[in-house]
């Protein structure tokens, strides 16, 4: 497979087990959902994929190259950025500063000048703010900001840690339709959230995750009719 495949992870904290054996795999320009309870190991199958943590056990290949074990900054250069939980924007940057660190690995002004505007294009709202304070902005224009600045390292596989979280109802629809749009380009999207129901809409295929184990996968259509991940993730929308 010439996108992404986690083999057969392990990763403790401590001594405390994170993930048991974890394996999945996102081909390119693929939306893949991975769904869990809160600590069930999203987050931190998200930083091994990344880079931000190193698995005891098993092995994370991206394009057909190992990644596994590489720091975080040269798993970035390989295609592969993370968009962490809690959008971690740079509050006292400005939005433009904020866009121009994700492109810090291009040399190139003239590349960097084309992926500005291509944000601003995607993020209408952004060009409008570009010199306002990060940290001023709601929560649901910092992940806008947050989600355009991983485009600016032009990533090959953007993976997506709880993008609606804590965001205005009106603003998670908008979230999931650039998900689709991102995807629409090439890009693959590893997308770990806790909306269940629109995750599994617009994700090809999806893993449910607990207790650091994969215990199911499928399409995500066919998830969505699941008769376990109704009652376990869906069961307050019936």
């Amino acid at each position: 497979m010439n996108g992404l495949v986690v083999d057969s992870v392990h990763f403790a904290y401590g001594g405390a087990r994170a993930l048991e054996g974890v394996s999945f795999q996102v081909a390119p320009g693929e939306v893949v959902a991975l769904l869990g309870s809160n600590g069930a190991g999203k987050t931190t199958t998200a930083k091994v994929t990344a880079g931000a943590l190193a698995p005891a056990v098993g092995s994370v290949t991206f394009e057909g190259q190992a990644v596994s074990g590489l720091p975080a900054h040269r798993v970035m250069r390989r295609g592969i950025v993370l968009v962490p939980e809690g959008r971690q924007v740079f509050a006292q940057m400005t939005i433009q500063e904020n866009l121009l660190m994700g492109a810090y690995k291009e040399r190139r002004r003239a590349r960097v000048k084309e992926l500005l505007e291509r944000s601003y294009e995607t993020f209408p709202r952004l060009r409008e703010r570009r010199s306002q304070i990060a940290g001023s902005l709601s929560g649901g224009e910092q992940q806008m900001l947050a989600i355009a600045r991983g485009l600016m390292s032009e990533p090959r596989l953007l993976i997506m840690d709880e993008p609606s979280l804590g965001i205005m109802p009106k603003l998670v629809q908008e979230i999931f339709g650039l998900i689709r749009r991102i995807a629409g380009t090439g890009v693959s999207v590893l997308l770990i959230e806790q909306n269940a129901r629109a995750s599994l809409e617009v994700a090809s295929r999806a893993y449910v995750l607990e207790k650091g184990r994969i215990i199911l996968e499928g399409e995500g259509r066919a998830l969505l009719e699941d008769e376990f991940v109704q009652n376990a993730y869906l069961g307050a929308e019936n």
